[in-house]
């Protein structure tokens, strides 16, 4: 009776004791043995339902599309419990088809470079890939994703499309043929965030993000690196380090605390796995430290005191750190042997901040000090933070992109947002010249929000 009731009730809240009697096979009196009332019956399936999702361990592993039931989609802690990490694209695709009664779904996500969507579930009639504008890595913004409407209905006409958003960005989207969107739309959310906690436990999910083999130190990097795109107190954020597949000794990061944004942006010396064990090593300094100090100082010195103790000749990281205060619309910032920040104006001229000079940390003396910046950043003004690998990419025609080639990627972008700002500076890069990149090339873009 207790399972005929919790099964009912979720797709009936409202229903009978009369009917979880004729959903049971048993008579009402039969129920009124048990339970005194509907409430106490309710109240028992509850308890029920809540011991069951509590007891993981015993919890069978189960093949797709046998959780489906009822009219809520895919309970994020239910389907990780009991669907094989590896099959949950499966599962996604057929809560779909229950949902809206059709075969003809397939799931996409963006891969790496931020250049196609690849699909990870669903039959073999759509395209194993579609183009992703706009994307910033294996994410794509809320201002594209009217773009890539438009882009699927030029390739795919008969489909309707719904992102799976997770916190301001979608990693990926459902496509089904011969249904509306609105009945995907809450499964879409559900499923994003299943498939951002699923990828700890599955290589599946990174293997249809990446389309080569990725070099050991790129994999360190990777694992590093934060969500690309980022909703925080005042504004939105953007950043990521090309190319994806090979090189790796850059970093960005960030995360919102009590006493603000913290943000930071690294480069490391040389290439390959020493790059990326000293970025790894400084972005461990740079998160453990500010977990206990809101000061900037204090954090810079405990990456180079880190650096130091490490004892490997020539060592160093440049970095750039900081911290937005969203209220005040205040930026403040160390830039240590690296490209300090740039504003971009609301017309989109470059103004490169002044700031102490600070070499790399790592060198000089273990007890240095560090001198903190500080600028309130005005409305449409946009924080660009670069490694040196963007601005030295080498062109076709013998030089360098630097700031000329920034300033113009800069005027191509779609709009002010963060995440075109980053794409166009990725595309100025990629296009500059045929040539793989000779470094990591990082680009964060913080956009503060307009102001009326």
């Amino acid at each position: 009776m207790l399972n005929a009731a919790i099964e009912l009730l979720r797709s009936e809240p409202d229903a009978s004791i009369e009917d979880v009697a004729d959903a049971a096979g048993v008579s009402r009196a039969t129920v009124y043995r048990h339970f005194r009332s509907r409430v106490e019956l309710v109240e028992a399936a509850r308890e029920r339902a809540r011991r069951s999702t509590d007891a993981n361990e015993q919890d069978a592993l189960r093949p797709p599309g046998e959780l489906a039931g009822g009219p809520t989609p895919l309970d994020v802690a239910d389907v990780l419990n009991k669907v094989p990490p590896h099959l949950l694209g499966e599962q996604i695709v057929a809560e779909a088809q229950r949902l809206t009664g059709v075969s003809s779904v397939a799931l996409y996500l963006v891969d790496i470079d931020g250049s196609r969507l690849w699909r990870l579930a669903g039959p073999a009639n759509f395209p194993e890939s579609l183009e992703a504008p706009l994307a910033v890595g294996p994410e794509i913004s809320r201002e594209s994703v009217e773009l890539l409407r438009r882009v699927l209905a030029e390739e795919l006409p008969g489909t309707v499309m719904a992102p799976m958003f997770l916190r301001g960005r979608a990693l990926g989207v459902l496509l089904a043929v011969g249904t509306g969107e609105a009945p995907l739309v809450a499964l879409a959310r559900q499923a994003a965030a299943s498939l951002a906690l699923a990828s700890d436990y599955t290589d599946v999910i990174d293997q249809t993000r990446r389309r080569k083999e990725t070099s050991a130190a790129a994999e360190i990097q990777q694992n590093l690196l934060p969500p690309r795109i980022a909703r925080i107190a005042g504004g939105v954020l953007a950043g990521n380090v090309l190319p994806s597949y090979e090189i790796g000794g850059d970093w960005f990061d960030y995360i919102e605390n009590r006493d603000g944004a913290w943000l930071g942006i690294a480069d490391s010396r040389g290439t390959g796995t020493t790059a990326a064990s000293l970025s790894a090593i400084a972005l461990g300094a740079f998160r453990a430290k500010r977990k206990i100090s809101p000061d900037l100082a204090a954090v810079a010195a405990a990456i180079h005191e880190t650096l130091v103790e490490l004892d490997v000749e020539g060592a160093f990281v440049n970095v750039v750190l900081a911290r937005w205060h969203g209220p005040s619309s205040r930026l403040s910032w160390i830039t240590c042997g690296h490209q300090a920040p740039l504003l971009i104006s609301p017309d989109g001229e470059l103004e490169q901040l002044s700031d102490p000079d600070h070499e790399g940390l790592g060198l000089g003396v273990a007890d240095r000090e560090f001198a903190v910046s500080h600028r309130r950043l005005q409305p449409g003004e946009r924080l660009l933070l670069l490694s040196d690998g963007a601005l030295d990419r080498r062109t076709s025609g013998g030089g360098t992109i630097g700031l000329d080639g920034i300033r113009g990627a800069v005027a191509r972008a779609r709009d002010m947002s963060a995440p075109s700002t980053v794409r166009a500076i990725e595309d100025a890069i990629h296009d500059a010249s045929s040539e793989p990149l000779e470094d990591d090339a990082t680009v964060v873009v913080f956009a503060p929000s307009t102001r009326v």
